[in-house]
């Protein structure tokens, strides 16, 4: 266990301490004013000792070197700790649901002093000194299931805010206020809940990784003068940790040992970035055979012969390495065909090459056909 998971587990104990002081008192009041709005946020404030308990489990066991049965570490623990919290959280704000809206039909009398107000107030100015805390330690030790628990810290704080203002009102005469109260903070519980629970969840299925990670670990490699492409990014989270995998592609004349050395620099710049574990695997850049070339040939000519648009096509390119194909050449065209019809052509085309061949990409470039004189003409121009 870092520095950093041993701070977590120290803020979160903490975290527990303060809570458990919030809410007594919480209670206290909320049992003496009759208020439901109180009872409410002091059992939300309660909610909050059991969420950080799990925080503090997930994380010991998070902090759980690898081993033979989990290579990559324990790190997703901390994620299935977040789907707990989040789906007792929504327990919580659907029980104070159902508890206001039987407030609001049968109204009590309240009893709400200046000294309530007060200590809801003081209450709220803790919640939020405690979820700043939470927050910077949870950006140093990158923990997801820290910051989520430092986002609690910030909502507790709103709706003891919330409550805090609407018990002035409720000072005054205007008791339904309470029930209202009531229903918004269990609506914001609620609505929390479900933001959280697809957070976490899309952490353990696997989301897509973040585009700007993507190309960052692809300028790294294109980095180095010896590769001639990168594709197949991978990129799995487990906490805070990552493992990533890409494909670079090599010219086939390297020594298996300069490839060997390419890769493993490559793997190390990738981790020195702090982006995560990283695996390389060495794909060949090469031209089609020849043999291929012609096959290729004789089914674009089929084609050709069937369709009075197409007059001629040249300059054919096909790369191919263990997962991609791609051609490449120019489809000429006769020069009344529309834009259009070029277009739809050229669709066809690229279907029929795709299913033949089993072309992974397939780039035409349509072009008006000119004949030997055009093309002399055009020359002495130039």
């Amino acid at each position: 266990m870092d520095k950093y998971q041993s701070l977590s587990i120290k803020v979160s104990w903490l975290s527990i301490g303060v809570n458990l002081i919030i809410s007594i008192a919480q209670f206290i009041i909320g049992i003496h004013s009759k208020s439901i709005s109180i009872m409410t946020d002091a059992a939300d404030s309660l909610r909050d000792i059991v969420a950080t308990g799990v925080v503090i489990f997930s994380l010991n066991l998070a902090s759980k070197p690898a081993d033979k049965e989990h290579p990559f570490g324990h790190g997703r623990i901390e994620d299935v700790g977040g789907v707990i919290v989040a789906l007792f959280l929504l327990l919580m704000g659907l029980t104070f649901l159902k508890e206001s809206f039987m407030r609001f039909i049968k109204p009590q009398p309240l009893t709400i002093n200046f000294y309530i107000i007060s200590i809801m107030a003081v209450a709220s100015v803790i919640k939020f000194l405690l979820g700043f805390v939470t927050q910077f330690v949870s950006k140093k030790a990158k923990s997801n299931i820290l910051e989520a628990d430092a986002f609690h810290h910030y909502t507790d704080c709103i709706t003891t805010v919330i409550v805090a203002v609407g018990l002035i009102f409720v000072r005054f005469g205007l008791t339904f206020v309470d029930a209202v109260l009531g229903f918004i903070i269990a609506f914001l519980i609620i609505w929390w809940s479900f933001k959280m629970l697809r957070e976490f969840v899309d952490n353990l299925i696997g989301r897509c990784p973040p585009v700007e990670l993507c190309e960052k670990i692809k300028n790294i490699a294109l980095s180095f003068k010896s590769i001639d492409g990168v594709h197949e990014i991978e990129i799995h989270s487990y906490g805070k940790n990552k493992a990533i995998s890409l494909h670079i592609e090599l010219s086939p004349e390297l020594s298996l040992l300069e490839a060997h050395s390419i890769a493993d620099s490559v793997e190390k710049k990738i981790h020195n970035e702090g982006l995560g574990r990283c695996i390389v695997h060495v794909d060949l850049k090469g031209k089609a055979k020849a043999t291929e070339k012609e096959m290729v040939k004789k089914a674009i000519d089929k084609f050709i012969s069937r369709n009075k648009d197409i007059k001629d096509f040249h300059g054919i390119e096909i790369i191919t390495n263990e997962s991609t194909s791609i051609i490449d050449f120019h489809l000429c065209f006769s020069k009344n065909t529309s834009l259009d019809k070029s277009h739809i052509v050229s669709h066809k085309l690229s279907d029929f090459l795709k299913k033949q061949f089993g072309f992974t990409r397939v780039n035409i470039h349509a072009e008006p056909y000119r004949n030997i004189e055009e093309k002399r003409d055009a020359e002495g121009k130039k």
